[in-house]
């Protein structure tokens, strides 16, 4: 009898466990220059712009600096925020962070700073800038 109990018990945690799945879509990659837009399903995304204040290669600097993509997102044309993404050492004295999750109602999505290039730590190149950002959503 005490078999058949754990049994149930059992069975009833994992049928209800089952329930409680998040899906989470694979990361969509985007990549923007400063006043360019993109859409994914139902967020349009815009890269307002980019300030870039990471040690130059060949450089003496009093910090290392970091790199921020500020977003307009607009999920379903009536949701609208600024979302800043940073890069390089100096991000955590700012209080910035590469990722940012954004959530609406039943869906949440994850914005993810990959890089912003060029990279003035690695080239002296002075090529139009763009950001690369991963988008994740999940219910």
């Amino acid at each position: 009898m005490k078999l058949y109990l754990v049994f149930f018990v059992v069975t009833l945690f994992l049928i209800a466990c089952t329930g409680s799945k998040s899906v989470i879509t694979p990361p969509h990659a985007i990549s923007l220059q400063v006043n360019e837009k993109t859409t994914y399903q139902n967020v349009v995304i815009t890269l307002k712009e980019i300030n870039e204040s990471r040690c130059p290669m060949n450089a003496r600097c009093i910090r290392a600096g970091e790199a921020v993509a500020v977003l307009n997102v607009v999920i379903d044309g009536k949701t609208e925020r600024n979302v800043q993404l940073c890069t390089g050492p100096d991000c955590e004295r700012r209080s910035l962070n590469a990722a940012y999750t954004l959530s609406l109602e039943d869906q949440k999505y994850l914005f993810r700073l990959d890089s912003i290039t060029p990279d003035p730590t690695k080239t002296l190149e002075k090529p139009i800038q763009r950001a690369y950002i991963s988008l994740e959503q999940s219910k």
